[in-house]
């Protein structure tokens, strides 16, 4: 075992130091590249919670990072991490044109992420075909039916991790607690190929943060929050196809912040009768922010918000993943952690727009 985690450890520092190096590359020649990997108006957005043009291509670092992790892991924990690296093209391209101004529409990245894990189906033969229900494990009994089933589930988290990427260092934040839980349960089946996999993808989106958290030098931007959201994704189904005892609710319960969030928002968008697509400014993120905001200096708002407010958010967002290790091998008890999160979500949210509404009274 200490052998076995002396390798992997032997792995993810050359992918954490390639993803950093990348990531300090991209900031130390943004002058000539600002134009364009920063989308100038980026600062106008509706979702936009930064002052000034800032390089959104951090998941060049990412998948950099994912290269030298796949490389090294090859022969010891087979090929699972390349195949992923491979199918995430279509998602990473996608999200790339969007990041340098040359508009790939919500509906072409939609497109571009089911292509993904479509491609990641074929290639690696996985689907989720049991551990949801026991009428609709029935249905995923068939592969056609498990292989649709699959790439839906990829495409919504893919997008769900782009909605979260809203402050420094919070998806990437979300990303490194999902690969650390994902890894532990990984760990306490001995799927150590699973295992390796979150610790290599941990590894390339730490990377980043250094450059991202704080002050946001550096983005991940929509191909890297894309691409992440693909590889937890596929972590994630690898993890309970390939270990039928694994709760699927309690992998769910690793990445609960970016499914509740993302959940809300689209019926939010149905109540309000919006395009699902259309931006605001009202995901849990965004209230938090503008709660604490009124309590900062005037002159330090722009600088301490938005970190202050992933450092407010990140404890809320370990406890879901807590449980999920904490339930893997119990599914009843992680549906009932996940009912309860999903209720403690409400209550809190509602608390909080309550006070933000006391507050502009």
């Amino acid at each position: 075992m200490a052998n076995l985690l002396e390798a992997q450890f032997a792995a993810f520092l050359p992918t954490f130091l390639t993803s950093l190096a990348v990531s300090v590359l991209i900031v130390m020649t943004k002058g000539h590249h600002l134009h364009r990997t920063a989308k100038a108006q980026a600062f106008l957005d509706v979702q936009c919670c930064h002052r000034y043009p800032t390089p959104r291509v951090g998941g060049l670092a990412v998948f950099a990072g994912g290269i030298v992790a796949a490389y090294l892991f090859k022969g010891v924990y087979g090929d699972f991490l390349w195949f992923a690296l491979l199918a995430a093209g279509p998602v990473f391209l996608a999200g790339l044109l969007e990041d340098t101004g040359f508009k790939a529409s919500p509906r072409s990245r939609l497109a571009a992420s089911m292509l993904s894990g479509g491609i990641m189906v074929l290639l690696t033969g996985q689907t989720i075909n049991s551990g949801i229900a026991p009428g609709i494990d029935l249905l995923l009994g068939f592969f056609f039916v498990s292989a649709i089933f699959t790439v839906f589930v990829t495409a919504a988290i893919c997008h769900a991790f782009n909605l979260v990427d809203g402050m420094n260092g919070l998806a990437i934040g979300i990303a490194l607690i999902a690969a650390v839980s994902l890894a532990l349960i990984a760990a306490s089946v001995d799927d150590y190929t699973v295992a390796a996999m979150a610790g290599g993808i941990g590894s390339a989106v730490l990377g980043v943060l250094v450059l991202n958290y704080p002050f946001g030098k550096l983005f991940l931007g929509d191909s890297g929050a894309y691409t992440v959201g693909f590889l937890i994704a596929w972590t994630g189904i690898l993890l309970i196809s390939r270990n039928p005892d694994v709760s699927s609710w309690a992998v769910l319960l690793t990445i609960f912040w970016p499914f509740i969030d993302t959940t809300e928002a689209v019926a939010r968008r149905l109540r309000r009768n919006t395009p699902l697509d259309q931006p605001d400014r009202l995901h849990f993120h965004h209230l938090i922010m503008r709660l604490m905001t009124p309590n900062i200096d005037v002159e330090a708002r722009p600088l301490l918000a938005n970190p202050l407010t992933t450092l407010f958010m990140l404890p809320l967002v370990a406890v879901p993943a807590l449980l999920g290790v904490v339930t893997a091998h119990d599914n009843r008890a992680a549906v009932l952690c996940l009912v309860l999160c999903i209720l403690a979500y409400g209550a809190i949210r509602r608390s909080v727009v309550r006070s933000f509404r006391r507050g502009i009274r």
